[in-house]
């Protein structure tokens, strides 16, 4: 039986040589990736946040505006013409260039060489009419749609708006048809206000 063993031993030993015995393979306790990982990134709403703005008054626009001297209107107001003092209501358009006046009966007439113009202005609340002689500074062409060219004269009057005087060009135009008397444009706005167009009568609040 000892010789046995022996003999079995004696004919694997040539075949050891055959055998591969490789070495445990340890494994790192931090393995690295093959490839890097792509970075999460944020996702980007690109949609613009709502902002919720303060009511506009005249602190708001001195603290975006500190330099600024302009005052705060309403797009309705009352407009006081002068030299006579009556009061109308007015639409505040800053879309319009030239501000408009409703005037009736308008006639043309030379005065000094000069072409002037007399023209009456209903006041809607006592129905009194109050006449104007006033020199014309130019006349401009209306282009209506469907109709005529019409030629209306355009006349220098002293506005004022509250606590805002200015000498400006007004348009002279049969108005009946509309809710305000006068309109008033950019060439008295300009420079002068900001046009608050959810509140009225800011003017007369001070």
């Amino acid at each position: 039986m000892q010789y046995r063993n022996i003999l079995v031993f004696l004919l694997v030993l040539p075949l050891s040589g055959c055998l591969t015995f490789s070495k445990p393979v340890k494994t790192p306790k931090n393995p690295k990736p093959d490839k890097v990982a792509e970075k999460q990134c944020p996702v980007i709403d690109e949609r613009p946040a709502v902002v919720q703005c303060p009511a506009i008054t005249e602190s708001v626009c001195a603290a975006a505006l500190p330099d600024h001297k302009l005052k705060l209107i309403g797009q309705i107001e009352y407009v006081d013409i002068f030299p006579t003092g009556l009061r109308q209501k007015a639409r505040i358009d800053t879309g319009a260039e030239t501000t408009s006046i409703d005037a009736r009966d308008i006639t043309e007439f030379e005065r000094d060489g000069k072409s002037w113009v007399q023209f009456s202005v209903v006041d809607r609340v006592s129905a009194e009419t109050i006449d104007f002689k006033l020199p014309i500074e130019r006349t401009v062409l209306i282009k209506r749609h469907g109709a005529e060219r019409t030629r209306r004269y355009v006349v220098l009057m002293r506005l004022a708006i509250g606590d805002l005087r200015d000498y400006v060009e007004v348009t002279l135009a049969n108005r009946e048809q509309f809710d305000y008397p006068v309109l008033i444009g950019r060439n008295f706005v300009q420079g002068q206000a900001i046009v608050d167009v959810s509140r009225k009568f800011i003017a007369l609040e001070k």
